[in-house]
């Protein structure tokens, strides 16, 4: 990891620089003899270890997903000590037990994906938290019963176009592709924000660029949540799931760049993590 640049002026956002072609720059990653991965990584004192299956359909957490790790870990203004927390999308449960590292009373990790479950549960155990402080669901945020609302909102959703010739119905894909634009777990989740988020509560996201970035800020500030950008990790577009379809991925991407909905030179793109904090005036929009 000494390779990546971090670039951190005092009153903007940390931008991160994985270089070219590097992969898990942002982990210390190992395969075992039992074809497991496995991510390492440092998050506000402790140590977040994350096991999947190699060829599973659980998806081992990408630079994408760690960088909001990194964002956090690097800018501790965002308090998880003692709150209730949602993990939209909880995957393997790597922000799950990121969130009891940083000491959230209680997480929800919720998913589509049944077979999250199970692992999620597993990295929490093997991450010496109790199951008890975890309830992993089973279904769609946009289906989502919401009986008290949470403190603090996790989501890094799918954000690749869809297409006929690398669309699968299995929990890889589901975790990688989000319908015709790529944004159809960002737009589910910004209409439903005002139900799942608490007065005062703080949603923080990955957010790609091949998907809108200023799109999903005006509506959130337009709504009246004060957004703002944690952090900017430029990497190359992950491309392992679908190296066999890079052009068909690409000709997908290229008419949203030109209708300024994606953004990207050649094979780099951007994520940013953005933080957005909920009004609790009387004023609030709901």
């Amino acid at each position: 990891m000494s390779d990546i640049a971090l670039r951190a002026p005092a009153s903007k956002a940390r931008r991160v620089v994985i270089p070219a072609a590097q992969t898990n720059a942002l982990c210390r990653f190992r395969l075992d003899q039992n074809e497991v991965r496995s991510a390492d990584a440092d998050f506000r004192g402790g140590q977040v270890q994350i096991d999947t299956a190699e060829g599973g359909s659980v998806l081992f957490p990408t630079d994408v997903g760690l960088s909001l790790l990194a964002a956090l870990d690097g800018d501790v203004t965002v308090e998880l000590a003692g709150v209730r927390a949602l993990d939209v999308g909880c995957g393997s449960g790597l922000y799950t037990v990121a969130l009891l590292h940083g000491g959230a009373a209680h997480v929800t990790a919720l998913d589509i994906n049944e077979l999250c479950a199970e692992v999620t549960t597993d990295n929490v155990v093997r991450n010496g938290f109790s199951p008890d402080r975890v309830s992993v669901v089973v279904g769609d945020v946009a289906a989502l019963v919401v009986e008290e609302r949470w403190d603090v909102v996790v989501c890094n959703p799918p954000h690749f176009p869809d297409d006929p010739a690398y669309a699968a119905a299995d929990g890889i894909g589901a975790a990688l592709v989000g319908g015709s634009d790529g944004r159809a777990l960002y737009d589910v989740l910004l209409a439903r924000l005002d139900e799942l988020l608490a007065p005062g509560g703080t949603l923080l996201l990955t957010h790609s660029s091949l998907t809108d970035v200023p799109r999903t800020r005006r509506a959130l500030e337009q709504r009246g949540y004060e957004c703002r950008t944690v952090q900017i990790c430029e990497l190359d577009i992950p491309l392992r799931r679908y190296a066999a379809h890079r052009d068909v991925l690409l000709s997908r991407l290229y008419p949203l760049r030109a209708a300024g909905r994606a953004q990207f030179r050649g094979l780099r793109f951007e994520v940013h993590t953005l933080a957005a904090t909920r009004a609790t005036s009387s004023e609030e929009i709901r």
